[in-house]
């Protein structure tokens, strides 16, 4: 069993870059259909 000081610096380095990945992306999607809007007027 880990020591608790063990555990506190433990990061899930794959988890927080998808979750990352997952924001770049919406925002990448949001502002390419916000560019589509602006061009149709």
């Amino acid at each position: 069993m880990q020591s608790p000081e063990n555990s506190e610096k433990f990061v899930p380095k794959g988890a927080v870059a998808f979750f990352i990945f997952l924001i770049v992306l919406g925002i990448i999607l949001w502002f390419s259909t916000y560019f589509i809007m602006l061009s149709r007027i």
